[in-house]
């Protein structure tokens, strides 16, 4: 999706529809829903309610008329909440009307003293309600909270979530990314299928590098590429003003641009090698510093990488990045890692496409594996670019899709990065995955390639639902120690 920057995360408008069942109180699901209402608002949200009396949907004419209003009104997606027993043909009426996203709530009971007058039996009519939707090819429109059947406070809960989810759904079903240049040879498993990521709504504009080349040229010489070249130097230590600062302004300022015309919502670039001869440096400092802005840019030409970092975005609601999982951590890196399963740590290693606000100490360098490939002999030239440091302790969420057939896999999993040196080259963390060790050889192998996106808090809970409601049936996590992978040997462990 198309947004400012500095924007990490689209707007999203939810409505609220109630429900009765003719033998219920009409008046029972009402009050229970304004008390809803009011809990939400209290929250920040601020419902869209239909006005006049289809607001609590009796029938199938309501149903449609509630559906009606809450499109025009530009609603995303929709809570449906069943104040009492509720009316199931024309529950389902109302998410097929609406043609959106809809999360179903019940309400529990809230009184001892109201089960002889006030008994709404909900959690019986949420049974009829939703094989109601699911007979009618309707449940992949419908989200379900773990506990469906809510009190006031818990359904505020469970509304915010589906806010977030939301946010996470319209941005990658709105989603048009930038690819500039081929897949680099070397990393053939960074590949990607138009149709798989058309699944998810997400459009692929295709341009070659020679497109990217001819844009640096045309803003080289203009005063916002020399702007954003003052504003590197001053942003981190290292950054040479002998003119490679001001290739640097061009390339940034010619990936907006590109972003702009095209409407973009991120980019990746094939950096590996043929953009450094090129362009005459690596392009990792920039990517962190677009991510940072809310235009995450993959690298080696990555598409899939990229909308699992504008997944983490959208759901984080702050800058993210992607990473290699790269490296096994010696046990002698650093005394504190005792108390971790070696196997559960993880050396999360780039080049240097992290933003300078996630490390201590950045510094911009040159890109070691380049340079002994590329110009093995006398300093580094067109190897710079790359911005180094240790990525800050902080929680994480990693997150990655890859094709299958024209479908997608997922994975999703949680952790954090731990403070301590990490000792090695690049924008490198030591990282602590629970579960990591068993999840790589069981999941990851043979199924997902070694980038990884990585959003800096968790929100492993919003991801995973968002993928759900997005198409992706195939969603992996780490297991728990007791349960066994699929063809996992009981005896080996």
């Amino acid at each position: 999706m198309f947004l400012p920057l500095g924007t990490f995360a689209p707007e999203v408008r939810l409505g609220l529809v109630s429900a009765s069942r003719n033998c219920f109180p009409r008046e029972l699901s009402a009050r229970r829903a304004q008390r809803l209402i009011a809990a939400c608002a209290a929250r920040g949200l601020d419902l869209v309610v239909p006005e006049g009396e289809c607001w609590v949907i009796e029938t199938k004419a309501h149903a449609e008329a509630a559906a009606q209003q809450l499109r025009q009104a530009g609603c995303d997606a929709a809570v449906l909440f069943l104040g009492n027993f509720s009316p199931e043909i024309e529950d389902a009426a109302f998410v097929r009307a609406f043609a959106g996203k809809v999360m179903v709530l019940a309400a529990a009971e809230e009184s001892a003293d109201g089960l002889e007058t006030d008994r709404g039996d909900a959690l019986c009519g949420l049974l009829s309600a939703t094989m109601a939707i699911g007979k009618r090819g309707l449940a992949a429109h419908v989200h379900l909270p773990p506990w469906p059947v809510v009190t006031t406070a818990e359904g505020a809960d469970a509304v915010a979530h589906f806010h977030r989810v939301m946010q996470v759904v319209k941005g990658i079903s709105g989603a048009t990314i930038g690819l500039f240049g081929p897949r680099p040879r070397d990393f053939e498993t960074c590949n990607y299928n138009l149709a798989s990521l058309a699944a998810l709504g997400v459009e692929v504009e295709e341009l070659g590098l020679f497109d990217l080349r001819n844009e640096v040229e045309r803003v080289r010489s203009q005063e916002a590429a020399a702007s954003t070249a003052a504003h590197m130097r001053a942003q981190v230590r290292g950054v040479p003003a002998d003119g490679f600062d001001l290739m640097l302004g061009a390339y940034e300022q010619a990936l907006l641009a590109f972003r702009d015309r095209l409407r973009l919502s991120g980019a990746t670039t094939q950096c590996w090698a043929e953009q450094e001869f090129s362009l005459g440096h690596v392009p990792c400092f920039i990517n962190g510093r677009l991510a940072a802005q809310g235009f995450p840019v993959a690298c080696e030409n990555d598409a899939y990488s990229l909308v699992a970092e504008l997944i983490g975005q959208y759901a984080s609601v702050a800058g993210v990045t992607t990473l290699d999982l790269n490296h096994s951590i010696p046990v002698d890196l650093h005394a504190s890692l005792a108390q971790y399963p070696t196997r559960d740590l993880v050396g999360l290693f780039h080049c240097g496409n992290t933003d300078p606000a996630r490390l201590k100490n950045p510094a911009m360098k040159y890109q070691v594996i380049m340079k002994r490939v590329m110009e093995p002999e006398g300093p580094p030239d067109i190897s710079r670019g790359t911005i180094e440091g240790q990525i800050a302790a902080t929680p994480i969420t990693v997150l990655q899709i890859h094709g299958v057939g024209d479908g997608l896999r997922a994975y999703v999993a949680e952790g954090q990065f731990l403070d301590l040196d990490p000792r090695t080259f690049g924008a490198t963390g030591t990282a602590y995955l629970p579960g990591f060790g068993r999840f790589y050889r069981h999941v990851l192998l043979g199924r997902f390639h070694h980038h990884a996106a990585v959003a800096f808090a968790h929100c492993g809970e919003v991801v995973f639902d968002a993928l759900q409601l997005l198409g992706v049936t195939e969603i992996h996590t780490p297991k728990p120690e007791a349960q066994l992978y699929a063809g996992e040997n009981p005896f080996a462990r």
